[in-house]
């Protein structure tokens, strides 16, 4: 990390968001500190942005300050998708994080000041387990749930570190975290406040200017991926071979349909890894790998998704999308999807099966998709009052 010349100075601030990923978390946060702000609580973002590889925001109608001057990455990507390592390297990370946390943790502090209420989007992993046990001793601490929570096999204590409050996104992220040890009280429903104005609508027309942009004539499927050797699924090289595995098993089956397959990737992916692995199969002129796509473009012009571990499912059952989740070697099934029967399962040998009824019975399962978003999106229209509601309440 190069040292920077910027003074900061101190400011007396209500409530400081503090994030690392300048798209969803400033999407699940913004609303939050605009509402407070409307309450008349003196609120600001505190951005890690660039540990990540990626710009802070700018121009935003709530204070930004940014903690780091420099990206410490070259691209989101770069060294965040490794999966499992070797001891070496996991102890040369180690490392790595505590020499970044020295500096990091008493500037991040720094910047949030004499704020009585601190609200991250994650407890666990670096960075911020070390600012989180930093800060409980000077301020609450409040988890805004970043995204769908399973048992994964790295075994991650998310939401375990001793919060003022942990605000869930619906009963079934309660569930998860009471089972967990969290303590009830603690926890409380609010829904996420990144969906509150989606509307699956008003993606329509983009939805169909991608399709004539790609040159198809059919709504595709989509392959909606994301880095599930992060969280313990084996390895990125396997990963790219089960999705290569599956347009194989799948090249028989859309032909037999004219469909094509759209691959939206994750942020931390690489879409040229995809491509690589896509190009090798006998499915390649039947994929198309987007770059610089918005996932509700690709929603609104795909007619059913495919899903590993990711909240994408969620999203793509508010969009009216059927979805097929994607069976992990060893591992099954991530997160409740298939468990619940709002996805159907997609095993290796029976893939075409699996998408034939996936698209031959999506009606069948609509009402099912739409119990299991409530099940997991409590509220939608009000969570960003939700959690307004639950920081409020934590101020002296």
């Amino acid at each position: 990390m190069v040292a920077s010349s910027i003074v900061y100075t101190v400011d007396v601030t209500d409530i400081s968001f503090v994030f690392t990923n300048p798209r969803h978390h400033v999407e699940m946060m913004l609303p939050v500190a605009r509402a407070l702000m409307s309450r008349g609580k003196k609120c600001q973002l505190i951005s890690l942005a660039e540990l990540r590889g990626l710009e802070s925001p700018r121009e935003l109608d709530v204070p930004v300050k940014r903690a780091i001057p420099l990206a410490v990455r070259k691209s989101p990507s770069a060294g965040s998708s490794e999966g499992a390592t070797n001891a070496g390297g996991n102890r040369l990370r180690h490392l790595a994080q505590r020499a970044v946390s020295a500096m990091l943790v008493p500037r991040t502090m720094q910047l949030v000041g004499r704020s009585q209420v601190v609200v991250v989007p994650n407890d666990w992993v670096f960075p911020y387990d070390g600012l989180v046990k930093a800060l409980r001793d000077r301020a609450a601490v409040v988890l805004m749930q970043e995204g769908i929570r399973l048992v994964t096999p790295n075994g991650d204590a998310y939401g375990t570190s001793g919060l003022a409050a942990l605000c869930a996104w619906g009963e079934g992220s309660a569930d998860f975290f009471r089972v967990r040890g969290v303590d009830p009280r603690v926890i409380r429903v609010t829904g996420t406040p990144r969906l509150d104005a989606l509307d699956p609508s008003s993606w329509t027309a983009r939805g169909a200017e991608l399709l004539t942009k790609l040159g198809l004539r059919k709504p595709p499927i989509a392959f909606l991926s994301n880095p599930i050797e992060i969280q313990g699924y084996g390895t990125r090289h396997g990963k790219l071979e089960l999705f290569q595995s599956m347009l194989e098993e799948a090249e028989p089956f859309l032909r037999e349909r004219d469909l094509d397959v759209i691959v939206k990737n994750h942020l931390h992916e690489d879409p040229q890894e995809y491509a690589r692995a896509a190009a090798k199969t006998r499915a390649a002129d039947r994929v198309k790998v987007l770059t610089d796509v918005p996932l509700f473009s690709a929603l609104a012009a795909a007619g059913a998704g495919i899903v590993l571990t990711s909240t994408v499912g969620l999203e793509a059952l508010m969009f009216g999308k059927p979805i097929a989740s994607l069976e992990i070697p060893s591992h099954g099934f991530g997160f409740e999807y298939v468990e619940r029967g709002a996805a159907v399962g997609l095993r290796s040998g029976s893939i075409a099966a699996g998408l034939a009824e996936m698209l031959d019975h999506a009606a069948t399962r609509k009402e099912i998709g739409d119990r299991f978003v409530e099940r997991h999106v409590f509220q939608r229209g009000r969570a960003t009052a939700n959690v307004a509601d639950v920081l409020t309440q934590l101020l002296a």
